[in-house]
This record gives structure tokens, sequence and C-alpha cells, in this order.
């Protein structure tokens, strides 16, 4: 259907994971420009986007959305005061309300927590793919909903775990998370993880450590040349539990699921990142590769989408092999 009231208009998802790759700006920038003008565009330079942008969209009324903006210079990239014709308008979703002020944003909506009919609402689609729950499990949805605290992160996953399963099953988890050293939102992650397979956890582990924001044919493509082969199922298997999306083809998880990710990681063991399955900090593997005296064997997953990352392994590696003489 076409919109009636502005010239054009673009949603642009997840900006901060897609600004982190190398040249992320500039194809944001090349994104922004095909939804509003259409076409392809070629920009070789994020000062050259800008220009190109304040040229060709300064007189149309455009709607642009900016998900999840987590550092000023997007913003100044990508929406700067003034660019765009009269009447338009820019909405930015973030954790960071600071950003916003920085940038000349008064108007700033807070995001609240789902309540009543709209939390049952939200949790009734996740558990029953309906908008509300049957008669018989009303009593149970509403002792849901205590827990969950309104978040909708929340309602979505302590639905899906809840999905398909009869009245006892639904008791019986409802009364697992009584007397739990989390609370709220953290009971539920861990609750979401722990009810998943060995396979699955550890897949949920590799992508919260190494491949969020990854396209999901590439990491099909690594973990099927590892010894533990997972297979397209459980990818599906994580959608359907909402602790990942696919987005334009990449997986994305939320902020929260991948610091549980990682934490589970670092507390296998706290002092010491030689005995932890998984490392992604460079540090880290340079410290277990240089002083451990033990033989271990890793597989390491560099981020190859930071700025000094090449050099740093360049760097490394040749200290590696002075290291042991080779």
């Amino acid at each position: 259907m076409p919109n009636v009231q502005f010239e054009g208009s673009c949603f642009l998802s997840n900006v901060r994971e897609n600004s982190m790759s190398d040249g992320g700006l500039i194809k944001l920038q090349e994104t922004l420009l095909h939804k509003i003008l259409g076409g392809e565009w070629k920009i070789h330079s994020v000062d050259e986007g800008i220009g190109v942008i304040k040229e060709r969209l300064s007189h149309k009324k455009i709607l642009l959305i900016l998900d999840d903006v987590n550092q000023l210079k997007q913003l100044d990239n990508l929406a700067g005061v003034g660019w765009f014709g009269e009447g338009s308008r820019v909405i930015t979703t973030t954790q960071d309300s600071g950003l916003l002020k920085c940038h000349g944003i008064d108007l700033i909506y807070e995001v609240q927590k789902l309540y009543g009919n709209r939390a049952l609402e939200l949790f009734s689609f996740s558990a029953f793919g309906t908008n509300k729950p049957p008669k018989d499990y009303l009593k149970l949805a509403q002792r849901a909903l205590a827990y969950a605290q309104g978040i909708p992160l929340s309602l979505t996953l302590l639905g899906s775990h809840l999905r398909n399963k009869d009245k006892d099953r639904w008791q019986d988890i409802l009364d697992s998370y009584e007397g739990e050293p989390y609370t709220g939102i953290q009971k539920i992650l861990q609750k979401s993880y722990d009810a998943l397979e060995n396979s699955m956890q550890q897949f949920f582990l590799d992508i919260a450590c190494f491949f969020k924001g990854k396209k999901k044919d590439y990491v099909l493509q690594i973990v099927s040349n590892s010894k533990n082969k997972v297979s397209r199922d459980c990818i599906e298997v994580l959608i359907e539990k909402a602790m990942i999306t696919i987005d334009y083809g990449r997986i994305q998880m939320h902020d929260l699921l991948e610091k549980l990710g990682k934490d589970i990681v670092h507390e296998e063991s706290p002092n010491d990142p030689g005995k932890r399955s998984r490392l992604w900090f460079y540090e880290d593997v340079e410290q277990v590769l240089t002083e451990s005296t033990v033989s271990i064997t890793y597989v390491i997953i560099f981020n190859l989408t930071r700025k000094n990352t090449l050099c740093n392994l360049y760097n490394f590696l040749n200290k590696m092999c002075l290291h042991f003489g080779l």
C-alpha cells in the first residue's frame, strides 16, 4: 500500500550491529538511499554518503526509523539535523537516552512494561498462537504473567517455553520458578536456556559468543565443518523458542540473551580463561596460548569486524611463532 503521508520511508534495523562491520555505516547510507529513491547506490566514504543524502533528500518528506542506535556517530552519519524535507519524521530506538539528547532530540518516549490485556495478548500469541488463552488455562496464564513482570522479552520467552504443554506440565514449570536465585527476567532467561537439549545449548552459546549479527548461511557453513554437526533444525528450534530471530538473513539475539550466554561461559572458569569452552576476547586468547603449560586444543574465532583485529591477529601470530620457535 503506498504511503500517502510521506514521499518515502525507510526502516534501518539493528543499526548497532550493522554499523560494526567493515564499511557498515556506508552500507546503511546506501540502504537509506535505495529505500527512499530506489536504484542501486555506490558510496565510497561516509562523508560522501552524508553529502548525497543531504542533497537528494533535503526536499523530501520522509519517515526514517533507526533501530537500536548506540553511538552518536550513527545518528550524525545517517540522520543529521536538517537533512530532510519539512514534515519529515525520524524515529530512533536506543537504550541510551543521553545519546538522543546529545543529538538535540527532546521528544523521548520511554517504552512501558505491558500489563493487563496487552501482556496477556502477547503471552498468548507465544503460548497458544491466539490473542487469548483457553478458559481452562486462564489462571495458569495469569500466574505466568506475574513472573514475566510486564517485560515483552519475558512474556515471549515464557510463552514459547510453555507452548504445546499440558496443564500439569505448566504447573510443574511455574512451580519451578519458586525459590530460584534469580529475579524477574534473569529467572526466565535461565529457565529458557536450561530447557534446551545439550546440542541446542551449545549452539545457543556459539551464537551468543561468536555469531550474533552474522549471516545464517555463513554460520551454518562454519558449524557444519566442525565436529559437532548442527542442522538447520537447531536454528528453527531457537526461533520457535524466541531465543533468536532471522533479520535480513542474519541471526539476531536480544542483548540480555547474549549476556546470558557469555555469562554462562565465563562462569565455567571465572579466573582461568584456559578452562572455558569458548574464548572471544583477543586478550584471553593471547593469555591462554602464551601462558598455558598444558596441551589444549582450541577452535578460535576472531571477530574480523573490528577495525584493529586483523592487525592484532597478524601481530599475535608473529608472537606465537617467536614464542614456539617457529
